[in-house]
């Protein structure tokens, strides 16, 4: 008996272990595809994928990552296939495949565009919206030169404001070379966006409200798919130092399909699928736009494409494999396995809830509008301070403080050298950009966590409310919270401040909550037996006594809304957050270095002088209480 369990059992591992090879056949791993989160890539992926999966037994999963990062996991074997790579968006495309680092296996669509956008009411109007036309005669880049006022920049008074492609992105330096190229530059902002699902935000939400914007986009796009989108005009392509150089138009991007070596060495087969792949920009907008009114999956949409497109089946399979995913597309909905799948899902409308948000902020745009010059308006006086201040004076005030607040001169001198080094390597006037949005963003938590904290602390139904509330906000994703920022205030440093503040203010309630409450109950009582009313006893009593608490939330604030600095930067507020942005979309390692290293002196500095000055606060408070 213990023979025949031995054999069961060792014939059963050997099952679950040639399952677990199974994949593109035994032995074979699954396919790992690039996703650089734009739509396109995800639906061709979807479609690859179910090829793979059908015609030659594959399973496949996604990767995400930005362009630059999808393209280097190519050249090292961590991706399998790269379904789309924007060759003109990679400066070391050519060089790297001439290297043999990785297979170029040919063209998937050769046919798309890219350029300034505006919507088209901008220059036509929509009378069924009530929107009159702001700029007759825009038809070409040269003339944005006479409507800088009508796409002005919140953040700079009297000047217009352009959005630019995604920064790590070589087209990004040729659109602000074609700026400056044709002069715009004298009266727009270059506006870098940080992120491509930032830059698309900006595009909607000035949409829906019917507001006009001028920036950088391509096709094929569910967003072009869906808007409205004039391309502007610019002088034909000529050669490529022209085009790059800003002169000319954009040529149509060869976006290629890319594989590792080592998956061109493993899978000839599917390979030789790959390099027979290839759609157009037209193919590509039309799934994209029927994704997008139906509230399709990548993977349904897929089998629609592949159903009405079968003669593309034909062209890349032979017979015997297109016969197999022809037949797959005819079965009927695959049955689940409901000890393995959730039974069940809510049908949650996604969509409706979306609009809905979006006509409420179309709806209340003057009031956020309003905000969001009150907070360009604390930024910039923040920012105005900061830049009076000249550098050798503003170290010598991080040193005398290091002195005074420790109590030791080396301390000083280290502050001060450590402040130099930021300025030495070129990053003086990007560390003032992110030191106004942090303060700004402390300053308005301050004003609205001291009072929250407090009155939580003195009541009880109050605390049950708020602090489920605050266990939500610290425990969600920080990437979430630009979502509302975006939609509600656009890009820039104001949405920054709106999404670090709810970030950043948890700390300072809690713990200005927290410190009123852990005072001595008896030392409130005699307060009050004294004759001290409730307000009087709260603020010469309570507060002074949670004061060491209350100080530790200021700290603790403080370092989370810098710890926002390079998460904000994906919603286009520049700084040292879109200095490492740009070196992680590049991988320039040197300069994420450079732009890391300022961020964490920064960091420092601010935290050991906030603390060191607290601590001195509370010796002198002890010192007061002996005399």
């Amino acid at each position: 008996m213990k023979r025949i369990q031995i054999i069961s059992m060792a014939i059963a591992a050997a099952a679950v272990f040639g399952a677990a090879l199974t994949g593109c056949g035994a032995g074979k791993r699954e396919i790992v595809f690039a996703d650089v989160g734009w739509d396109s890539v995800k639906f061709h992926n979807a479609v690859a994928g179910l090829v793979a999966e059908t015609a030659f037994g594959c399973s496949w999963k996604e990767m995400p990552g930005s362009t630059p990062i999808m393209h280097e996991a190519l050249k090292k074997g961590e991706i399998d296939v790269n379904m789309e790579e924007w060759t003109d968006n990679i400066s070391t495309y050519e060089a790297d495949r001439d290297a043999g680092l990785f297979r170029d296996l040919g063209t998937n669509f050769g046919d798309n565009i890219q350029g300034f956008y505006v919507p088209r009411y901008v220059i036509e109007g929509d009378a069924e919206r009530g929107i009159a036309p702001l700029a007759p005669d825009l038809k070409t880049v040269q003339d944005l030169k006479r409507y800088a006022d009508i796409f002005p920049d919140d953040e700079k008074p009297g000047m217009g404001r352009i959005y630019g492609a995604i920064p790590g992105w070589e087209i990004n330096d040729i659109m602000l070379k074609k700026v400056q190229y044709n002069g715009l530059d004298a009266m727009y902002q270059y506006f870098q966006p940080g992120s491509d699902s930032a830059l698309s935000a900006a595009f909607t939400s000035a949409y829906e409200k019917g507001e006009p914007i001028v920036g950088y986009y391509w096709e094929p796009t569910w967003l072009t798919g869906k808007y409205d989108l004039v391309l502007l005009e610019d002088a034909p392509y000529e050669d490529a130092d022209a085009y790059r150089e800003g002169r000319t138009a954009c040529p149509s991007v060869d976006v290629t399909i890319g594989v590792s070596n080592q998956f061109y060495a493993r899978e000839p087969e599917i390979c030789e699928f790959l390099e027979r792949y290839e759609t157009s920009s037209a193919l590509t907008s039309e799934a994209l736009a029927h994704m997008q009114e139906t509230g399709a999956s990548y993977e349904e949409t897929a089998k629609w494409f592949l159903s009405e497109h079968s003669d593309l089946i034909l062209e890349w399979l032979p017979k015997e494999e297109a016969q197999k995913v022809m037949g797959a597309l005819g079965l009927q909905e695959e049955t689940k396995n409901y000890f393995f799948d959730f039974p069940f899902e809510l049908p949650i409308d996604v969509e409706a809830f979306d609009a809905s948000v979006k006509a409420f902020a179309a709806r209340f745009s003057p009031v956020f509008g309003g905000i969001r010059g009150v907070l360009n308006g604390l930024i910039g006086l923040i920012g105005t301070v900061l830049r009076l201040i000249p550098w050798w004076l503003f170290i010598a005030l991080a040193g005398f403080g290091g002195w005074r607040l420790s109590g030791r001169v080396r301390v000083g001198i280290l502050y001060g050298a450590m402040l130099f080094i930021v300025g030495l390597i070129g990053l003086w006037s990007l560390m003032y950009e992110t030191l106004s949005i942090v303060l700004a963003s402390v300053v308005i938590s301050l004003l609205i966590g001291l009072p929250a904290g407090i009155l939580v602390s003195g009541s009880e139904k109050a605390n049950v409310v708020v602090r489920p509330i605050l266990d939500t906000m610290q425990t969600m994703p920080v990437f979430v919270y630009l979502i509302p920022a975006v939609l509600f205030f656009g890009l820039g440093k104001a949405p920054a401040v709106i999404a670090t503040t709810i970030y950043a203010i948890v700390p300072v309630i809690r713990l200005t909550s927290h410190g009123i409450r852990q005072v001595d109950p008896e030392v409130v009582e005699a307060a009050r037996s004294f004759g001290s009313t409730k307000m009087q006893c709260l603020f010469k009593v309570q507060i002074p006594q949670a004061l060491p608490t209350i100080l530790t939330g200021v700290n603790q604030t403080l370092m989370m809304a810098m710890a926002m600095v390079v998460t904000c930067s994906m919603i286009g507020a520049s700084g040292l957050g879109m200095e490492v942005l740009i070196s992680v979309n590049r991988i320039e390692i040197g300069r994420g270095l450079l732009a890391g290293a300022a961020v964490v002196i920064v960091a420092i500095l601010m935290d050991r002088l906030t603390q060191g000055w607290f601590h001195n606060g509370r010796k002198e408070e002890q010192a007061d209480g002996r005399k």
